[in-house]
């Protein structure tokens, strides 16, 4: 089984390990862990690690032998009857460690340190000239479009339900006095349905309008970043939010 993001493969790596009865589970999975954390600080992309680990299947066979039994713990029980230790795996003087892990595909055992990031001048300046000439007014100028936009369609729904509610109520009650209107209780609501109706389409719009600026303050954001700091700051903050919650 080929995983392209970390979470779902240590939690496949954990079931195949648990249905096969493999001991150390929990050293196994931190070691792959560490896989994970060497290839982001190396700058590759989870999909990657997962390519270069490879298939859950394959690795499973690294720990068990060709009747189903636990290699490592096999391994340790043989070389402790060859060193005179008992059956549980520890002598006398003898402390039981865990063997190191296999290597899997091209894995490396460290991963490359990665070069540190210097921000370019040249860019640094291109963006406090795009700040300056275009964000300063067409940020504020969008934010201002989208306000106004909702502020019509609180209107419309507003008035929408205000005639319609008065319409139905003037089937119900004689509105003389109270209401001087033309229309009669029908048209009254039909107008209802069609000013509520135009302010519901209005909301929809301002709805994605809104989630439209908030991803273009995000991209902004991330673009700077990525400037002064070479990654999304956005982006690894929802990365590591979500591990936590896995």
């Amino acid at each position: 089984m080929i995983c392209n993001t970390k979470s779902e493969f240590l939690t496949g790596l954990r079931i195949a390990l648990e249905n096969n009865n493999v001991s150390d589970t929990r050293d196994i999975l931190t070691d792959f862990r560490q896989h994970f954390e060497d290839g982001e600080a190396a700058g590759e992309s989870e999909a990657e690690v997962c390519r270069k680990l490879g298939d859950i299947d394959e690795i499973i066979k690294q720990y068990i032998n060709d009747d189903g039994i636990d290699a490592a713990a096999e391994t340790t029980v043989t070389q402790a009857k060859q060193t005179g230790s008992d059956a549980s795996g520890f002598g006398a003087d003898t402390q039981y460690s865990a063997p190191p892990p296999p290597q899997y595909g091209n894995v490396q055992t460290a991963a490359p340190q990665p070069q540190k990031f210097s921000p370019s001048a040249g860019k640094i300046v291109g963006i406090i000239c795009l700040d300056l000439f275009v964000y300063s007014w067409a940020i504020p100028t969008l934010a201002s479009l989208i306000i106004s936009l909702m502020s019509v369609t609180i209107a419309f729904l507003t008035s929408g339900l205000a005639v319609l509610i008065a319409g139905i109520m003037s089937c119900f009650m004689n509105m003389s006095g109270v209401i001087v209107t033309g229309f009669a209780p029908a048209s009254l609501i039909f107008l209802g349905l069609l000013v509520t109706s135009l302010g519901g389409m209005l909301l929809i719009a301002s709805i994605a309008s809104v989630k439209g600026f908030v991803n273009i303050i995000i991209a902004i954001i991330n673009h700077h970043a990525r400037i002064f700091s070479g990654h999304n700051v956005l982006r690894k903050i929802g990365k590591k939010y979500r591990e936590v919650q896995v």
